[in-house]
């Protein structure tokens, strides 16, 4: 599925300066897996395809909500990611 945010990073994740860039913006997301181990353990965790963002624990993401692979396709556009 596909989903939209707004990128929260949380203290306790090491994001690279890079992603951190991304916070506070509106990103689109997959649905990844469930963390089974750290401080996120059990949490659901989402991704940027074609990004160097890695997991992105669902306590870093507000107002998550599906959206349409089209909408999604223009936030991905939009950051750069739509490689």
């Amino acid at each position: 599925m596909f989903y939209e945010a707004i990128f929260q990073p949380s203290k306790k994740m090491k994001y690279t300066t890079e992603v951190k860039k991304l916070a506070g913006k509106k990103i689109g997301v997959k649905d990844g897996w469930i963390i089974e181990d750290g401080p996120f353990k059990g949490q659901n965790c989402f991704y940027i395809p074609n990004s160097t963002v890695g997991l992105i624990p669902q306590c870093d993401l507000i107002g998550l909500k599906p959206i349409s692979l089209v909408k999604w396709q223009v936030i991905e556009k939009r950051l750069g990611f739509d490689n």
